[in-house]
């Protein structure tokens, strides 16, 4: 393929060199910087198997084409058909004429000429343009029309194109009538008519990446400590916390009702009603029972109706998970999540400082993850489990396991015995970013939240305990 490019090049360059160029011809530009494309790189290295050196040619090609097409319908707008680069042919620039013999003149010492294959079409780009121009007119053309002109440079011609899935809504109207009965210019071979397919939004649905990711979990419950969780505020903006643990009341008000835990200040001062999120889905209920006053930092929330709590937690198999996901710079971020999971809860009197501990949050940025949520926890940080060790133990559980803003709320847990610790409350700290050594955040206890939680349920009956079966 180098070869056949390398000989293109070379027969055109003895074209170009016999054929002077106008004065006024630009320089090529520079070089360009590999580092800068490298994704567009490994694009064209893999699907024509070309090396780097011929992949940077083709996009230093597609940047000097740029220039050279500005300057064509600058020039030549009569003469000049349009241009497009046919990379299955080698990286080749093919440029259009309605008079190849004109070409030379106009081409000739520009950027991108050397690379150039000279094409005869019937009509120029500004005659096309020109004929779009009108129909658009003749159509009402714009975001309610049936039917919308483009021109097509490939094939030489002007496409109307019917978009059929708002044809079916609109009533018939001399505007919108069909465009087949209609002449919409003198040559009718300048002009075609098809059926446009509708795209299927990416926007609109929520992110499904296959498997549970901490940000992502939308149709593969259930539900498990680490997932986002997302809070509309009162001014209209979004905040993320993690959940924590599975919970379920027996007795009393609440007979066999499954619950969320989290941070209580997750949900402090809203007062819109709008339902707590994941992924863009309504999930539980904006509030529930929730104190906020560390180590009393929790809320237990219920979900938005029966068929919500169906489908992410009672018609699951597993219900007393955790999520593990790869938190860490040395190993994959994108790589398929796993459960842990959580058969016991160690009160706090038990917890033993120096033991190592893990937890699971879902502090993001914008940067490393954008279809979702920035819930500021900075540049570089990743999602998903980190580990650390027990460092002190106070009115709650002081660890050097990272965190960033966004992972509130989050599961504290040990992998050695599968013992539920507590939830994330925050740190003394203020840090962004990638993970640092001297690590500092504290958990409010398991033991000491639900006992709390109880406690207040004490006059209704429901007891309140972390689910740790799997059909608990």
């Amino acid at each position: 393929m180098t070869n056949k490019v390398g000989g293109l090049v070379a027969s055109l360059l003895v074209l170009a060199a016999a054929t002077a160029g106008p004065a006024s011809a630009e320089p090529s530009s520079a070089r360009t910087d590999p580092g800068s494309v490298r994704e567009s790189v490994a694009y064209l290295v893999r699907t024509y198997g070309v090396d780097q050196q011929e992949a940077l040619r083709r996009l230093e090609l597609q940047r000097d084409a740029g220039e050279l097409d500005r300057w064509l319908r600058r020039v030549a707008p009569d003469l000049y058909g349009g241009m497009w680069i046919d990379q299955k042919a080698g990286g080749t620039l093919v440029v259009t004429f309605t008079d190849p013999s004109a070409a030379r003149q106009h081409i000739a010492g520009r950027p991108g000429a050397a690379a150039a294959q000279v094409r005869t079409v019937k009509y120029s780009l500004a005659a096309l343009s020109s004929a779009s121009e009108r129909i658009g007119e003749q159509v009402g053309a714009g975001p309610e029309s049936v039917y919308l002109p483009a021109v097509s440079t490939t094939e030489n011609r002007v496409v109307v194109w019917e978009r059929a899935w708002l044809k079916k809504n609109k009533t018939t109207a001399s505007t919108e009538a069909a465009p087949e009965s209609r002449v919409f210019d003198a040559d009718s071979a300048k002009v075609t008519t098809r059926v446009l397919q509708k795209p299927t939004p990416y926007a609109a649905d929520p992110v499904d990446k296959g498997y549970c990711h901490p940000l992502f979990c939308t149709d593969h419950g259930p539900m498990r400590g680490g997932l986002r969780l997302d809070m509309t505020r009162d001014n209209g903006t979004v905040g993320g916390c993690t959940s924590g643990f599975n919970l379920r009341t027996t007795g009393g008000a609440f007979p066999n009702v499954p619950w969320v835990l989290t941070a209580g200040h997750c949900m402090a001062t809203k007062t819109n009603n709008v339902p707590t999120q994941h992924n863009t889905q309504p999930v539980l209920n904006q509030h529930g029972i929730e104190k906020n006053a560390y180590p009393y930092d929790y809320a237990a929330v219920q979900y938005v109706d029966a068929p919500t709590a169906g489908k992410w937690l009672e018609s699951q198999s597993a219900r007393n998970l955790v999520l593990r996901q790869c938190g860490e710079s040395a190993c994959d971020p994108a790589s398929p999540s796993a459960n842990q999971e959580i058969t016991k809860v160690t009160p706090l009197t038990e917890v033993i400082p120096g033991s190592v501990v893990c937890a699971s949050g879902s502090g993001s940025n914008a940067v490393t993850y954008p279809e979702a949520v920035d819930s500021g926890a900075g540049e570089g940080y990743l999602v998903g489990t980190k580990c650390g060790q027990v460092l002190s133990t106070d009115v709650g559980i002081n660890t050097d396991v990272c965190a960033r803003a966004g992972d509130s709320g989050g599961p504290l847990f040990s992998q050695v015995d599968k013992a539920a610790l507590g939830i994330l409350e925050g740190s003394q700290q203020s840090r962004s970013g990638p993970c640092q050594p001297g690590e500092l955040n504290n958990y409010a206890p398991l033991s000491t939240v639900l006992e709390d939680l109880s406690a207040r349920q004490a006059s209704g009956g429901s007891v309140f305990t972390v689910i740790t079966t799997p059909q608990g």
